[in-house]
């Protein structure tokens, strides 16, 4: 969560979420320019960490090395590889892919259809192509489907008519929308076949109201006072 010592998107923070319960995590996905896949959240690195520049101006081997500027120290951004090398018990986790992408790059059709391969590499790899949701835009989650991406597809933007017809049309398992962008009521979305998922609660309250909404899959900034109310956290596992 944001109130924890390590920033969000490096290994640290996710593998401790994980043992007090969480299901899993979102994570933040951009692309380098040796098309590995990172995890990192901003446009450039030069605010967060002892890097500058943008994560597509560089190569993994360089960008592994870019430690977070933070009381904790030795934290780093890592590799989407990384993260799912160094986890246990993996395929009984859930990851939804945020992709930032750089619409700056020289050849955008290319770098999209190699930001998308490179999903694909990874969730066939590991065997978590039913455990990774990929959010995006519709022309992003279009191409996933002609590429042969079996991941669930959810539209990002609020849940309203509209994005609701396009998730519809296109097939895509569900929408992605923060808690304060929902202008139709779940059932619209559920009697459908469609998933909800919901994003940026950070306190108890507001968790329970994205609960009260009839969400599917809940990212929160505050996970420990939810996995509480349902009997989730993990009391026995010693939070880092």
């Amino acid at each position: 969560g944001s109130y924890y010592k390590m920033r969000g998107n490096t290994y640290e923070s996710i593998a401790t979420v994980i043992g007090i319960g969480a299901d899993g995590s979102e994570i933040d996905l951009q692309l380098t320019k040796d098309t590995a896949l990172v995890l990192f959240h901003d446009n450039d690195m030069g605010a967060y960490t002892t890097c500058s520049g943008t994560i597509y101006e560089n190569n993994l081997a360089d960008i592994v090395q870019c430690q977070y500027n933070s009381l904790q120290q030795n934290a780093y951004i890592i590799s989407a590889e990384d993260l799912f090398s160094r986890l246990p018990d993996l395929n009984n986790l859930y990851f939804a892919f945020d992709c930032k992408l750089d619409y700056n790059v020289p050849n955008y059709a290319l770098y999209q259809s190699q930001f998308l391969r490179a999903i694909k590499s990874l969730c066939d790899k590991y065997n978590m192509s039913d455990h990774v949701f990929i959010e995006g835009h519709e022309t992003f989650l279009a191409e996933a489907q002609q590429l042969g991406l079996s991941n669930k597809l959810f539209l990002s933007g609020a849940f309203n008519s509209s994005n609701l017809s396009i998730t519809l049309s296109n097939s895509f398992a569900g929408l992605v929308t923060q808690t304060d962008d929902f202008e139709l009521d779940s059932d619209s979305a559920h009697t459908k076949g469609l998933y909800l998922m919901a994003y940026a609660p950070y306190n108890y309250y507001l968790n329970l109201d994205a609960v009260r909404k009839d969400i599917d899959i809940l990212q929160t900034d505050e996970p420990i006072s939810i996995l509480k109310e349902f009997n989730r956290f993990n009391y026995d596992y010693v939070i880092p």
